[in-house]
């Protein structure tokens, strides 16, 4: 009978239940101290394999099974009986109640309810909310939702609506356009009794209601909604940072970017996309060394790859670049990685795509013929990334056509697989499957190819990729960015809080098109102000695609050349403290770029604020409006702030002038030993370590420091320098023990803030 559905336990162990109600079977598994498993399923199903969730860190081709314990830590919970309901206890004195009558679970804190599954019927176990899983759940009127990747809007999600898939966006409106690129089924809610997180665990397209719906039959609720015929999904509890830091490494750890890639990169469509494309790039290694600006990427645009009007991947246009190895290895020569477009679709007039078709490599309809769909101003198929010959195909590509000629980093981009039909198919794992269903998968799985093409070239080498779209899974193998954006103060702001969102939805290494993608040329205030957003992004690359073939460049403006130079010199300056951060962001699941509110706990930090920290000790703010010349920063309270030549205590705002043609200034936490380079700014010019200590006004405080060769793996075998700082401060001295417990040797200067006047010992 339909909304009554009586379960009964069938199966249980230490960590795990299984439900059973007529030919639906539910399933608790408690894989933390702090986190469950949900499971609703008919018997017999036939569950997709998961490639987001990895916590042994496997790069998988076939996935994992969705109801797999492998790698988890599993909790036996202390287990009760009240008003005919099961209890379960969590360390952390979260109390789980379980009615099995439609099988409803409830979470509480100190006897006051969290969240619940919504009354009387949750789960869509009888198709009565029609087709695909639902999951219902409680709401609190004023709480606040952050994640769900690359979403549009600002930080705070509560009351919105977004569809869960990929799609290409170009010139989309970061303030509204929904979906962009990602497909992160994940966010986190905190309300007034707990923090929470949930993650679906789905590849399918999903929908989800964050209180944009009411109904009168019901308390106010929220939903999540997919095309699948089961629902898996995980809760975490704890605060902001310990929900995300639990997410993360579920989904295993992130890959970890060589050093080079945190410095200026370049690129843009109109160099490749110019007749004359090699004298255009030769003229821009030209104009950074006069310059004397520090480059160690550039972004190579699919304008290399035309064959008329059309982006043909694999293929060099001769006429454009006749000798694709000299051209790389003149870059290569002056230090610049180039890092080439590749797409995974080959259009129906690519060279190549008859050979592929006869292979049967594409993902095809159900009569076997390719799967032909819109492609870059044509029709094409995409490669069948789940066919292992696929899968190889284009691993071998990667190698033959770029690593062979001297390439070591891959843009994995228009990597949605926009394949709606659910007649189209896929290779599958076990047996076909139906491609529309799995997506993001075949985006994984496309950056995993070039992913192995790229250590099986350079296998002492960390690879470098960059990917436009995917799951969480990809955080394993690349960074990302936020897509085609478009040039605009609005986007700039609204960009600013995309940023964030994917922050805390475990994608730490990302970055914008700065100056914006799609449009007209920026006026010079937008580049510049674009640029010293940058300047605090984990990616600095100036991208551009404008209505007039111009190419955004620092120089874009012959009289803000000075002011382009004196950002870029702040974000060289900055590099060694990222690059200490990106090393937390893997090893501790710490973010690079979040908002304050993660890491402190205070009641005024308004969490929809443009304000951000960088690490854990820099908090800065950026002017994203046009015409303004300050703003206005919150300091945290129960913290000591610096900035420049002054010292502030926290709770209270603070309003700093921000020309448009000097570096931001930021503000230091108190309590920390700041990395950074003051070496001279200009073309290859060296590193200068220099460590700046903020002290406390009195008392002891740690800090640590990691650097290694920027490229290998050597650093897993202690081949890095890993200093720790002791830092003690008294009335009149501050003094600084330091160990490194690395073995490698590195020179550094260490000074104290010239805000503090005590005397500096270093022991």
């Amino acid at each position: 009978m339909k909304f009554d559905h009586n379960f009964n336990l069938i199966n249980k162990t230490k960590s795990s239940r299984i439900y059973e109600c007529d030919n639906t079977l539910a399933r608790l598994d408690f894989i933390d101290k702090t986190a469950i498993r949900v499971a609703l399923y008919k018997k017999g199903a036939q569950m997709l394999p998961t490639f987001t969730i990895s916590p042994d860190n496997n790069l998988s081709h076939t996935g994992r099974d969705k109801l797999s314990s492998n790698g988890f830590k599993m909790y036996e919970p202390i287990e009760d009986e009240k008003d005919g309901k099961e209890i379960f206890k969590l360390e952390n004195g979260i109390e789980i109640s379980l009615d099995l009558h439609n099988f409803l679970l409830s979470y509480y804190k100190n006897g006051k309810r969290i969240f619940a599954d919504r009354a009387p019927l949750a789960y869509n176990i009888d198709d009565e909310f029609g087709q695909g899983a639902y999951h219902y759940i409680s709401r609190f009127d004023d709480e606040e939702i952050f994640g769900l990747g690359d979403k549009s809007g600002k930080i705070n999600k509560r009351g919105k609506t977004y569809r869960i898939e990929t799609a290409d966006s170009m010139g989309y409106d970061a303030e509204n356009t929904d979906p962009l690129y990602k497909h992160v089924p994940f966010y986190i809610c905190k309300n007034d009794v707990q923090t929470y997180g949930i993650y679906y665990d789905t590849s399918n397209t999903s929908f989800i209601d964050l209180g944009r719906e009411i109904n009168n039959y019901y308390e106010h609720f929220k939903f999540f909604k997919s095309n699948d015929d089961y629902l898996v999904y995980y809760v975490f509890f704890g605060d902001t940072l310990s929900v995300l830091q639990q997410y993360n490494r579920l989904c295993g750890k992130q890959a970890f970017p060589p050093k080079w890639s945190f410095d200026y990169c370049a690129s843009t469509m109109a160099y490749t996309d110019a007749d004359n494309a090699e004298e255009e790039m030769d003229a821009f290694l030209d104009k950074i060394k006069e310059l004397g600006i520090a480059c160690q990427g550039f972004y190579l645009s699919s304008g290399y790859t035309q064959i008329g009007n059309l982006r043909c991947v694999f293929h060099w246009n001769r006429d454009k670049f006749p000798n694709p190895e000299k051209f790389i290895a003149d870059f290569k020569r002056e230090g610049i990685h180039l890092i080439p477009n590749i797409k995974p679709a080959f259009l129906t007039s690519h060279p190549m795509y008859d050979e592929i078709k006869e292979k049967g490599l594409f993902v095809k309809n159900s009569n076997g013929t390719p799967y032909v769909t819109q492609f870059w101003d044509g029709v094409g198929s995409y490669i069948d990334f789940t066919n292992p010959d696929g899968f190889n195909f284009w691993n071998t590509q990667v190698k033959e056509k770029l690593l062979d000629f001297g390439i070591d980093a891959t843009w994995n981009d228009n990597n949605e697989f926009d394949i709606k039909s659910l007649d189209s198919v896929a290779h599958g794992f076990k047996g076909e499957v139906c491609a529309a269903q799995i997506r993001p998968i075949l985006t994984y799985l496309m950056v995993l190819s070039s992913y192995e093409a790229q250590r099986e070239k350079y296998p002492n080498s960390r690879p470098f990729l960059s990917t436009r779209s995917g799951s969480s899974a990809v955080r394993r193998l690349a960074q990302t960015w936020s897509g085609d954006n478009f040039t605009s103060f609005n986007d700039l702001r609204f960009c600013h809080y995309v940023g964030m969102t994917l922050s805390l939805s475990g994608m730490y290494f990302y970055g914008h098109d700065l100056g914006g993608f799609s449009g007209d040329m920026p006026s010079k205030e937008l580049l510049l102000r674009w640029m010293q957003h940058g300047v605090f992004e984990p990616r600095f690359t100036i991208h551009s695609w404008n209505k007039d073939n111009s190419a955004t460049m620092p120089w874009s403006y012959e009289d803000a050349i000075y002011a382009a130079k004196n950002i870029l010199a702040q974000r060289k300056r900055l590099i060694p403290y990222l690059y200490n951060c990106a090393y937390e962001a893997v090893e501790k699941e710490l973010p690079i770029q979040a908002p304050p509110f993660v890491y402190f706990d205070d009641e005024n930090i308004d969490v929809n604020t443009s304000a951000f920290m960088l690490g854990r000790n820099i908090l800065a703010k950026c002017v994203l409006d046009e015409g303004k010349e300050s703003v206005k920063v919150y300091l945290p309270k129960d913290e000591i702030w610096y900035l420049d030549d002054k010292k502030y205590s926290g709770n209270q705002e603070i309003e700093v002038k921000i020309p448009m043609d000097k570096e931001v200034p930021f503000f230091v936490r108190g309590g920390c030993v700041l990395p950074t380079d003051e070496g001279d700014y200009g073309f290859r010019e060296k590193e200068k370590l220099t460590f700046t200590v903020f002290p406390n006004e009195s008392g002891i405080f740690t800090d640590s420091f990691f650097t290694d060769d920027g490229e290998s793996y050597e650093y897993l075998n202690g081949n890095c320098a890993k200093l720790e700082f002791n830092v003690t401060s008294n009335e009149n001295e501050v003094t600084v023990q330091i160990q490194n417990k690395g073995k490698m040797k590195i020179d550094y200067d260490i000074r104290l803030t010239k805000v503090d006047k005590r005397k500096l010992i270093i022991k």
